[in-house]
């Protein structure tokens, strides 16, 4: 039973994540009697987008301890997401039992409290077992490596295109001569240049590749498609795609790309504004084949956020469709190349019909494909025109970018915001199902936020904002960007200090359920605000070597605890400056201790009882049990690989 309060009052709900269809779940209530006479009691449900409730009637159990307990056994039939709260008579009185505001704990009221909430999924939902438990590399690719044999000079002639020639040089972040940033400065990393470094990968403890967008494109984010058939130029060929795909199954690690079919980009086959494409594109007007393939609102064509490079897709077109989803199409061909996953561009921008289509044709291609979608908020409860979306509930997405317990973990680690990870962590615990949550991409560092060191030490990070990662807005591009260059440089003593308290929320990361991921560079110490500071090139010659080897360490728990793959999670302690969670097995557990906080503190490990079950710690004092500033330690119970 997952235990909401220990008090006068108590809820509890059987399920661990979302039910499935046809399994029992058991919603109890355990109320002092101090409180008076229940006469009787039941679950008020309703689902989200149908004000209709249902009731469900708790048959009274026991009284035990001065405590009365009632449970209800409900069966869903329908997949989506249900609200429901507890209607008593209690004193002769109709009150109900819903959610205190503040420290969401189950209370007696008569007013417009919260109810708590329930997601139902379709039955045997299951994502691969290769996704689960394991740690993520995402690669920026222009930005990782670039493989010496790339002739440079080769590459300067391509139209369009700045080329560094400096690897360590910063992106240009400055707009050019007219205002635009126009994202055309490349460093030209490359597939191989990936494929070189897999045995580097693989010390990580790395189980699966994320690869930003592989497509010709304009751009070095290449987000904005140019020929979908094709591996940018810059990074290779179509046959180096394929060559590391399968030179990464050898060391047993999957490779997944970034798919954005939300929109093209302008200089595209597809759109072909500038007429670099031998094709006749949308921006002709109707005699072009692409022509409705496209959003248009009064025959003006639409742009994503208004970005003038980025024409939106119409995802109701037939034609686009057969082009993505037909046999032989788009997806097809990339899977050809022995790809084993897609990360989904803004999937919460395509439809629900769209992304199961997508679902549809990833495992006609894979049986056990893996499907990330990029939603950042709580992927159960997301709306779009009031209607719930439908990413977890079996037949869209496996799983999500889990950003709302990224900014949770770093805003504990730097605020002390004990509540905010408390509720936000048990929130998607509850809402998402179980493989959902075992396959989580759990980041702290994306192309789109700041980086986590600069987050956790950096200037102009405010606890009050909606995103932790969030910086001064100071109205214009320009003035924006000037600030983040000014800002950038993280040393001496502020480097130190966000060192400590990123390996604490590296720690954390890395033992919550779901997928770790790295976003590359991480790992030695790369920092910077948003784009494009924290689009840098990888530091090679210049890399923090005792970080990767707290990261190497951290790989080897995650890679030899094998249970921790599906193992279930508890908060044992929570407050400012201390957290400490369990995560149990069937025949193993483990328990995550740090501290956040300067101070020091006496703390007792639980279950220790050698003192080689601690495999892990950093400014610990075993003989005083004492965890120093920026401390933290790992007890593993019944070795398992150790």
């Amino acid at each position: 039973m997952n235990n909401i309060q220990e008090n006068k009052i108590s809820i509890a709900s059987s399920n661990k994540g979302a039910v499935e269809l046809g399994e029992e779940c058991i919603i109890s209530l355990r109320i002092s009697n101090d409180l008076g006479f229940v006469e009787n009691a039941k679950v008020i449900m309703y689902k989200k987008g149908n004000s209709i409730p249902k009731e469900f009637n708790m048959e009274y159990e026991k009284t035990e301890d001065n405590f009365s307990f009632f449970n209800a056994t409900i069966i869903f039939d329908e997949v989506g997401v249900y609200n429901y709260a507890i209607s008593l008579n209690l004193n002769c009185n109709n009150v109900w039992i819903k959610k205190e505001p503040e420290s969401l704990m189950p209370c007696v009221t008569t007013k417009q409290f919260p109810f708590w909430r329930i997601t139902a999924c379709e039955k045997d939902f299951k994502t691969p077992e290769w996704a689960k438990g394991g740690i993520i590399y995402h690669i920026f690719g222009d930005r990782f490596i670039r493989d010496c044999n790339v002739l440079v000079q080769n590459l300067q002639q391509t139209e369009g295109r700045i080329l560094h020639k400096d690897w360590n040089e910063l992106p240009n972040w400055l707009p050019d001569e007219n205002g635009e940033v126009k994202n055309n400065d490349f460093f030209a990393g490359n597939l191989k240049g990936i494929q070189s470094r897999l045995k580097y990968l693989n010390s990580l403890g790395v189980t699966i590749i994320y690869l930003s967008p592989v497509c010709e494109s304009q751009s070095n984010h290449r987000y904005d498609t140019g020929d979908y058939e094709k591996v940018d130029p810059y990074l290779g060929s179509n046959e180096d795609l394929k060559n590391l795909c399968e030179s990464a199954h050898k060391l047993g690690i999957k490779v997944i790309l970034d798919a954005v079919f939300n929109h093209t980009g302008n200089y595209s086959r597809y759109f072909n504004s500038d007429g670099r494409y031998d094709s006749i594109g949308a921006s002709i007007g109707p005699e072009s084949p692409y022509y409705n393939w496209y959003k248009k609102w009064q025959g003006t064509f639409l742009y994503w956020w208004d970005f003038k490079n980025l024409p939106v897709i119409e995802a109701d077109n037939e034609e686009w469709q057969k082009f993505l989803f037909s046999v032989g199409g788009v997806i097809d061909k990339w899977f050809e190349l022995g790809i084993d996953g897609l990360r989904l561009d803004v999937a919460d921008e395509l439809p629900d019909y769209f992304l199961k289509k997508i679902r549809d044709t990833v495992l006609r291609n894979k049986k056990d494909a893996f499907i990330i979608g990029e939603v950042w908020e709580n992927a159960a409860t997301k709306e779009k025109d009031s209607n719930t979306r439908n990413y977890l509930l079996g037949h869209s997405l496996d799983t999500v970018m889990n950003y709302p317990w990224t900014d949770a973990i770093l805003r504990y680690v730097r605020f002390g915001d004990f509540q905010k990870l408390q509720s936000v962590v048990m929130e998607i615990l509850n809402d998402y199902p179980l493989d959902s949550i075992f396959s989580a991409m759990n980041a702290l560092s994306t192309h789109d936020i700041t980086r986590a060191m600069t987050t956790l030490g950096g200037n102009g990070i405010e606890q009050n904002r909606g995103w932790i990662w969030d910086v001064p807005d100071l109205g214009d591009v320009i003035k924006n960007r000037q600030w983040q260059f000014d800002n950038d440089k993280l040393e001496g003593k502020n480097y130190k200090e966000a060192k400590k308290k990123f390996k604490i929320a590296t720690i954390i990361q890395y033992f919550l359920p779901g997928n770790v991921s790295i976003f590359y560079g991480d790992e030695v110490g790369l920092y910077g605000y948003k784009d494009p500071f924290n689009r840098k090139t990888y530091p090679w010659n210049h890399r923090d070597k005792e970080l990767l080897r707290f990261f190497r360490s951290l790989g080897k728990i995650r890679t030899k605890c094998h249970f921790l793959k599906d193992a279930d999670f508890e908060f044992i302690r929570l407050d400012e400056e201390i957290l400490v969670f369990e995560r149990k097995g069937n025949e193993n557990s483990m328990y995550i201790i740090v501290n956040r906080s300067k101070n020091t503190h006496k703390i007792e490990v639980p279950n220790i009882k050698h003192k080689e079950q601690i495999i892990f710690s950093i400014n610990y004092n075993s003989e005083n049990n004492e965890i120093g500033s920026y401390g933290a330690i790992i007890v593993l119970v019944n070795k398992e690989g150790f």
